[in-house]
């Protein structure tokens, strides 16, 4: 009874805390706003979700969603919007897990220099301009009863500038709602095209493009709050955290983005934090978190190992928690930080803490998927599929266990509903774990066979999840 308390209290404060909750929403339960949904917590306030279903059994509808895109759906009352990138060519296929280490070591093996390794890596796993030819990159809006798609709009046709890793798409930045306009974007090196409800295009921002790290692409979503657009918009040479006024598109400020070491691309996503001193956009980059005011004024930073960063920061229990991922299992560091800090609060060497690192562990956090605060717990899956559990207030390592079995990976974020976590790996399974288990504890396993590496959104009492070809709506 008293972790059922805590499940409750943890949905209570996802609803009363963050910009979402401010919005005037129609039902709450029935809206998943944007990327991981209210706060970005990717926390649904249904208790009533499926626990079972198959291609055939326990799906609502399925919708054949053209072209390719790992962006999110998100839901609004009674609509879906998803984006894609259609292109007249076939885009170079991605596989599940994470490969690379093993074939640079040999590489290096061979006495190749880091250029021509480089060079090879490029050619294995990376899609160029010319592979993927001109591009419509699309925003579609489907009934969330039905499936059937309403509108769609092609917010610009161009070839893209720059390729994408294989693992990556033209159209991996989730789209953003606040009911009155839908924010679609992809990503700086393509454009920001807001519409309304009903599909009418309002404004469009595009900028210059600059280079990402190994043309690998981008990925950071937009955040809407208090009729600002926020963007993290980290590169090879112009990185800035831009903030834009989201009924005209106008400017407001942005703030230029400098990090120590050879990488300066990210793929994360800014998360506005409402705490008790203050509100701040937080912002995890390739070798740090920096935080800024609403005005674009760096508060504080934080250094930390240099990584492609991928893991976007999420708030719970009056706490920041932040993730920082690697390929590997050797550095995968995670904080917990409390309100209020300035200046520099980098952890000294050999320490876990310090006046606003409330704690830190050194190998708990994911590559690409973000953390799930829930019910007193944290949920870290790494592509990999070690799982880490900690106490949400104290750090504590729970539990540690191999999600799904050996063999699973993961790029998808955690959900929690309920008394149960679903956890969607590469290969379109989602696995349903009891949240109120003290130790690792499998309820079910769902199978759509066929590659997944978006998060699931939830609304109502239906989860939708997008694969590579599809979208679904399991449950009622």
């Amino acid at each position: 009874m008293k972790h059922a308390t805590g499940l409750a209290a943890a949905v209570a404060t996802s609803v009363l805390l963050g910009s979402v909750a401010a919005l005037a929403e129609p039902n709450p339960a029935k809206t998943w706003p944007g990327f991981r949904g209210h706060d970005m917590s990717g926390i649904a306030l249904s208790k009533k979700l499926p626990e079972k279903w198959s291609q055939t059994e326990g799906v609502a509808w399925s919708q054949e969603i053209p072209g390719r895109g790992w962006s999110s759906p998100i839901v609004w009352d009674d609509t879906v919007f998803i984006t894609s990138a259609i292109s007249s060519k076939e885009f170079k296929q991605p596989s599940p897990g994470i490969y690379g280490n093993d074939y640079i070591a040999e590489l290096r093996k061979q006495g190749l220099s880091q250029e021509e390794i480089m060079k090879r890596l490029r050619a294995r796993d990376n899609e160029n301009t010319e592979e993927a030819g001109e591009l419509r990159y699309m925003l579609y809006a489907l009934d969330a009863k039905t499936g059937e798609i309403k509108w769609q709009r092609e917010a610009v046709r161009m070839a893209p500038f720059g390729g994408r890793h294989r693992k990556n798409t033209f159209a991996s930045e989730t789209p953003v709602t606040d009911g009155k306009r839908v924010y679609a974007y992809f990503g700086r090196n393509v454009g920001l095209f807001v519409y309304d409800t009903k599909g009418k295009l309002l404004w469009k921002k595009q900028w210059e493009p600059q280079p990402i790290y190994l043309d690998f692409g981008t990925a950071s979503s937009p955040v809407v709050h208090d009729d600002r657009v926020y963007l993290q918009q980290d590169n090879e040479k112009e990185s800035a955290l831009v903030a834009l006024d989201a009924k005209s598109g106008k400017e407001v400020w942005q703030a230029a983005r400098t990090f120590e070491g050879m990488l300066k691309s990210a793929w994360t996503t800014p998360f506005v934090w409402e705490n008790a001193q203050r509100t701040e956009v937080v912002t995890t980059g390739p070798s740090g978190v920096i935080s800024y005011s609403l005005d674009g004024k760096e508060l504080w930073r934080m250094k930390t190992q240099l990584h492609s960063s991928a893991i976007s920061p999420l708030a719970e229990n009056g706490l920041l928690y932040i993730g920082i991922g690697a390929q590997g299992d050797a550095s995968r560091p995670f904080y917990a930080v409390k309100p209020g800090a300035s200046g520099d609060i980098t952890l000294a060497k050999d320490t876990t803490s310090n006046e606003y690192v409330v704690w830190s562990h050194p190998r708990a956090a994911g590559y690409t998927a973000s953390p799930l605060v829930y019910g007193g717990r944290i949920y870290l899956v790494h592509d990999l599929g070690i799982m880490v559990v900690l106490d949400a207030v104290s750090g504590q390592e729970l539990y540690k266990a191999r999600a799904g079995g050996v063999g699973n990976t993961f790029s998808a974020s955690p959900v929690g509903a309920g008394d149960r976590v679903y956890l969607l790996n590469e290969e379109g399974a989602t696995i349903v774990l009891d949240a109120t288990s003290a130790e690792y504890k499998e309820l079910a396993r769902n199978e759509l066979d066929e590659l997944s590496l978006a998060s699931p959104a939830v609304a109502g009492d239906a989860i939708f999840i997008r694969t590579q070809s599809k979208l679904y709506r399991i449950g009622r």
